[in-house]
């Protein structure tokens, strides 16, 4: 049609009036990537007056994309069109130099789409699965380094949530919340069909010391900008296809490759500045808060823990000024200590720029694609550094991507591909204690302490308590700069493909890959370190001698993985009588990975020579077998899976389409009983285009009404578990001086223990109007995840008190909307909005807990179900009362059933509780869930001429979250700061405080009954004081992710720089949240997370050139 249109353009009379003419000339490019359209025309409006009259009336762009046309002055419009694009109808008045920019035809884009599964590629419009794709062009972000992190908000039921603002760090993905108890719940990724191992997060991540290891992900390694989309895979009839690991959802990353043409570069850069966080947000209390708030601790003769720490304390035993202070108070004590505890309240020390810092950091990327007939090539380098806010924390990454296809014979292709990583994540080193932590230590340094003294020497926290009672000098400053926490990761992922067209209909393909990871972490402390004071402590003998040699103290992990992946696989694919589509895929696939894990540990260790000294224990000594001196240790897991596989698909008349899939895994993790070695997963699935039926064929608003259905099983494996005997090993002293090995089992063997699987039954909506100007897809689904893997207690008479067993169930349920639409379009201006909303709602069905747990069960509760104990104000001394479950007003000594026990022929009594571990379980109420009711994204884009602006949102509505308790009412220590919120606490002098008292010894009188409880001895098994329905609220929150101003520079730039398009942006990332307040912590995702580092904040400018 278009050589038509050339020819009748070329072959008119070449006559014209006699006026007065202008001479246009300029340049035809894509859009959305700034390539040149070579053939395009660009022709005189036909509504013009003298568009009949004058030939030639346009003109077509040469390989350049560029063209020059001559017309008459009067004209003020051309239409400008490319095949496959929206046709553009330009102003021309007042300039003579042009850039057009064309974009694609949405109705076009539908017709051609194709979605990826990572084994095929299904036209769009014989799709019958949840699938959701997205363009990484779309999503990418400044200063952000991987690709997880930037799906936050992008996706129907999918949620990445930040897990850590420590630079690099993963984030948690959710695909339709989870379908293990005990398993992994993070999807499989893949890279150009390449399943990826390692990236499994912890399940706790809101434990200390998960927080602050350094992890290393597969996926963090890969380049955002080599990556071409994102694919989402959801229901069974997507991933099935992959088997026994993808029942957490499937993400298929797809990579750039060259196109046929000459060279093109581009290079794109950006710098952006991260701040420092908050402090105030933490809501901590300043230097002369806490100096009346420990005046008024230590005038009380009752609260006796730790009544000697805190710079009050100290002086007034310096003085003897307790008494003094107790009986009248502070104007009773001496001159002397007054003048030195104000001197404390004029201390202020900044926490928040010791900790952290703002930051400078910069990103760089380069490629290089093109080709010809014979094969095409994309060639890119990239360089990410991110200093964190938190001081001593970096993240620094160097990619390098080898992508060639070749054309080798009329039928067949090759392709091959090499993906290379170098990163290094720095950390801080907290592994000695808790209170290191720097979000952790910021809420409890007190605020008059100074940091150094006049002499710029370290000055030592006199409040901490050290090892075994026994103080040890501690300096955050001398502790971040004499340990080292290093996490470094070289990756190589090669991949090597072939493409066979036996004939039109039939092609055979194979694919190797291997995935070659080498992750080395050091943890290093100098000598005059809290880490290696403490270690010395732990040495020392009961005659005061210590047996750890002087110096350092250096570990060196490695962790190697190997994995190789090959498949093989034919697909025949043919049109019948022009309305019977038939597809039929089917391969086998081979893969095989081995992790190694290898630990050593020096003492003694000199930084100058980089030697160490041997450890000798004494006779005798208990700490051979402890873990913390274990010098040498080496482990491997090595996993095999084999498996078969198949796809078939049948369309009539491109309205009505079957889908089906099998697979069949094996592997050597189960199987101990030969029934239980292999697993079929399978899925049927069908779709229906509505509007392709001649009833709405004619129907032109009307762009796509297709509606699917699929059901199918899905597979799961949990590599916590094991058939065969898991234990530890070790050694045990049976006679004097003589030791022998041991296995400390900690789960017996199960031969029929077997892979966790999921039924799961998904229908969807996709609906478009007006050329899908505006378009909308909906699913609902239910999912059953059945024999997952989960702890069942045991006879005696076996010798355990439990095993794990395949009899846990859990069942999901939810919907899913998306809705895309262009809200306004001129000829300058146009606005884009996509929006999408998740519910889910899950339901463990089967579990048990033990007999002795004091945890409630979950069982007919969501999976994040979380427990309160129903508060019911205070007491008249300040104790905590309680409803029980018939909605009665108890005291806090009923509640708990507490009375005196006797020993010693009741001669002794001590404090106990009445109630069995099955009563106290039941004085739990459900408070809510963690899984919120409902997450989204928002994401606004508008265009303006030459400017664009993103603002990308996510979002999170109804979610209970528990908050870490700004204080302990029996060890509320005055060497530490607290919240501002300790005002509310209640006091005989604050009868009105919301929060139970502060207890001492004798507090209480004679029977003090709720310290004993609530101590530091452990009487209650539940720790239930953080678990007071005052700790938990209800959120909802909107993120904004992200701000984005962009400017595409204007053709006569671009021509007297000699760049195709150049483009401009300045972005504000995490700039704000709206929502429930969460004040004491930094950000919303990691509420009540006390160790957890703060997100970034930052803002960027950044520039992207092609030639």
């Amino acid at each position: 049609m278009r050589k038509l249109f050339f020819l009748f353009v070329l072959s008119l009379p070449l006559w014209v009036k006699a006026q007065e003419m202008r001479k246009i000339t300029g340049q035809v490019v894509e859009a959305a990537s700034g390539e040149v359209l070579p053939g395009a025309t660009v022709f005189i409006d036909p509504d013009a007056s003298v568009a009949k009259d004058y030939t030639p009336a346009g003109t077509v762009t040469d390989g350049q994309g560029r063209f020059e046309l001559v017309l008459p002055a009067s004209v003020q419009y051309v239409i400008v069109s490319f095949i496959g694009f929206e046709a553009l109808k330009a102003d021309i008045s007042g300039k003579t130099e042009y850039i057009f920019r064309l974009k694609e035809e949405v109705k076009q884009l539908e017709e051609v789409m194709v979605v990826s599964t990572g084994y095929q590629k299904i036209d769009k419009r014989k799709s019958t699965a949840a699938i959701t794709t997205v363009k990484a062009d779309e999503i990418r972000q400044a200063g952000v380094s991987t690709i997880d992190q930037m799906l936050d908000g992008q996706v129907a039921g999918l949620m990445a949530t930040p897990t850590n603002g420590a630079p690099g760090a993963a984030a948690k993905m959710r695909v339709r919340s989870t379908v293990s108890l005990s398993g992994s719940t993070d999807p499989l990724w893949v890279l150009d069909g390449m399943i990826l191992e390692g990236n499994d997060l912890p399940l706790n991540l809101g434990d200390k010391d998960v927080a602050d290891e350094l992890y290393n992900t597969s996926i963090g390694g890969v380049n955002p900008s080599d990556i071409e989309d994102i694919t989402i895979l959801k229901d069974a009839a997507a991933t099935s296809i992959y088997g026994a690991k993808a029942a957490n959802g499937v993400i298929v990353i797809t990579t750039k490759k060259g196109r046929k043409g000459k060279p093109r570069v581009n290079l794109s850069g950006g710098v952006f500045y991260t701040l420092k966080p908050d402090l105030r947000r933490l809501n901590l209390m300043n230097a002369p808060e806490k100096v009346d708030f420990e005046l008024g601790l230590a005038s009380r003769s009752d609260l006796d823990y730790r009544s000697e720490y805190g710079g009050v304390s100290r002086i007034l035993s310096r003085y003897g000024q307790w008494d003094a202070l107790r009986t009248d108070g502070f104007a009773g004590i001496s001159p002397e200590a007054q003048q030195e505890i104000n001197v404390l309240r004029n201390g202020n020390t900044d926490w928040g720029d010791v900790i952290y810092r703002n930051a400078v950091n910069q990103q760089y990327n380069l490629s290089v694609s093109g080709g010809s007939d014979l094969a095409t090539y994309y060639f890119s380098g990239g360089y990410y550094n991110e200093q964190g806010t938190t001081r001593k924390t970096g993240f620094e990454r160097y990619n390098l991507t080898m992508k060639t296809d070749f054309d080798l014979f009329k039928n067949l292709k090759a392709g091959v591909s090499l993906f290379f990583t170098d990163s290094k994540k720095e950390n801080y080193l907290t592994d000695a204690d808790a209170f290191i932590n720097p979000s952790n230590y910021s809420r409890n340094a007190n605020p008059y302490l100074l940091v150094r003294d006049e002499k710029g020497d370290y000055v030592y926290d006199p409040d901490i308590e050290g090892y075994s009672g026994r103080h040890l000098h501690f300096n955050y400053l001398e502790e971040m700069n004499n340990t080292g926490h290093t996490l470094k990761n070289r990756s190589v992922k090669p991949l090597i493909s072939l493409d066979y067209n036996v004939a039109s209909w039939l092609k055979l393909s194979t694919q190797f890959s291997m995935q070659l990871e080498h992750i080395a972490t050091e943890k290093v402390a100098d000598a005059n370190t809290y880490y290696v004071r403490k270690y010395r402590e732990k040495t020392r003998g009961n005659d005061g001698n210590y047996f750890l040699p002087p110096g350092g103290i250096i570990q060196n992990m490695t962790k190697d993985i190997n994995q190789y992946q090959w498949k093989l696989q034919g697909e025949f694919n043919k049109l019948y009588g022009g309305r019977h589509a038939v597809n039929v895929m089917g391969g086998v696939e081979l893969r095989q990975s081995k992790i190694t894990d290898l630990m050593t540990r020096g003492f003694g260790y000199d930084p100058n020579s980089l030697t160490t000294k041997p450890l000798v224990f004494p006779e005798g000594s208990t700490l051979t077998n402890v873990s913390d001196f274990r010098q040498y240790s080496k482990g491997f897991v090595e996993d095999r899976f084999l498996s078969l596989y198949m796809t078939g698909s049948y369309t009539f008349d491109s309205r009505y389409t079957f889908f089906g899939s099998l697979r069949y895994d094996g592997s050597n993790m189960f199987g101990v009983d030969q029934k239980y070695k292999y697993l079929p997963l399978w899925s049927v699935s069908g779709a229906w285009n509505i509007n392709r039926e001649a009833f709405l064929r004619e129907t032109d608003w009307l762009s796509e009404l297709k509606l699917r259905a699929s059901y199918g099983v899905q597979g799961n494996v949990d590599k916590n578990t094991s058939p065969e005997v898991v234990g530890t090993w070790g050694d045990t002293e049976i006679l004097p001086g003589d030791n022998e090995p041991v296995i400390d089992v900690s789960s017996p063997p199960n031969k029929y223990l077997r892979w966790e699987n999921t039924t799961n039954w998904n229908g969807g909506l996709d609906f478009g109007i007006w050329d899908n100007r505006i378009s909308l897809t909906a699913d609902v689904y239910y999912r059953v995840s059945d024999n997952l893997i989960g702890m069942r207690n045991l006879p005696g008479e076996h010798g355990f008190g439990f095993s794990n067993m395949n009899w846990a169930k859990l069942t999901n349920q939810g919907y899913e909307l998306s809705l895309s639409a262009v809200n306004v379009k001129t000829s300058d201006f146009k606005w884009t909005m996509n929006f999408n909303i998740a519910h889910n709602q899950s339901k463990v069905n089967r579990v048990q807990v033990s007999d002795n747990s004091y945890e409630p069960s979950k069982e007919g509760y969501s999976v994040g179900a979380l427990f309160s104990l129903k508060t019911a104000g205070l007491d008249e001394n300040g104790l905590q009362m309680f409803y029980n479950k018939q909605g009665e007003k108890v005291s806090f000594y009923d509640f708990y059933g507490l009375e005196y026990g006797y020993m010693m022929g009741g001669l002794i009594p001590f404090l106990k509780s009445r109630l069995s571990a099955a009563e106290y379980r039941n004085l739990f109420t459900y408070e809510g869930t963690s899984e919120p009711k409902f997450t989204g994204g928002w994401i606004n884009r508008f265009y303006y001429k030459n400017f664009d602006l993103t603002v990308s949102a996510s979002f999170v509505l109804d979610q209970t979250v528990q908050e870490t308790p700004f204080y302990d009412p029996v060890m509320t220590s005055p060497g530490q700061n607290y919240s501002k919120r300790m005002a509310e606490v209640w006091s005989p002098e604050n009868p009105g405080g919301r929060y139970p008292r502060l207890l001492g010894r004798t507090t209480e009188g004679a029977d003090n009954w709720a310290y004993q409880w609530l101590g530091a001895t452990g009487m209650d098994p539940g720790l239930s004081f953080r678990k007071y329905d005052i700790w938990f609220k209800q959120r909802s929150y909107m993120r904004i992710n992200s701000i984005r101003l962009g400017y595409a520079l204007p053709a006569e730039t671009l021509k007297k720089i000699g760049f195709s398009s150049a483009r401009v942006s300045l972005e504000a990332r995490n700039p704000f949240v709206l929502g429930t307040a969460y004040k004491g912590y930094f950000d919303p995702e990691t509420y009540g997370n006390i160790y957890s580092q703060p997100l970034a904040r930052t803002f960027s400018c950044g520039i992207d050139l092609t030639f």
